[in-house]
């Protein structure tokens, strides 16, 4: 006979990490950006629209990344609930 545990509680505590991790470097590329703000005005120099293409550049990818890693995690959670619904159903048939 085949077995597999599944830690409902572990497994969804790790996709709540996960989105609260995405929100830290959210909020740590925000601090960045505010600080890096006045680069490009006390630059005025041939860089400053390197600097501001660069800036766009990591604020998208991040952008991309956090749009990714919510899907990912929401499709991660719902499987959570699909497996501990489930075993909810086995141990009702199993107990009849």
């Amino acid at each position: 006979m085949t077995a597999f545990d599944i830690n409902h509680n572990g497994y969804l505590e790790v996709n709540e990490q996960l989105l609260s991790h995405v929100r830290t470097v959210g909020t740590i590329l925000e601090n960045l950006n505010a600080s890096l703000k006045g680069i490009g005005d006390a630059t005025r120099g041939q860089a400053t629209p390197l600097w501001i293409e660069q800036q766009n550049q990591w604020n998208g990818i991040y952008v991309e990344m956090q749009n990714k890693l919510n899907t990912q995690t929401l499709s991660s959670i719902n499987v959570h609930d699909i497996f501990k619904e489930g075993d909810v159903r086995g141990a009702k048939i199993m107990n009849s």
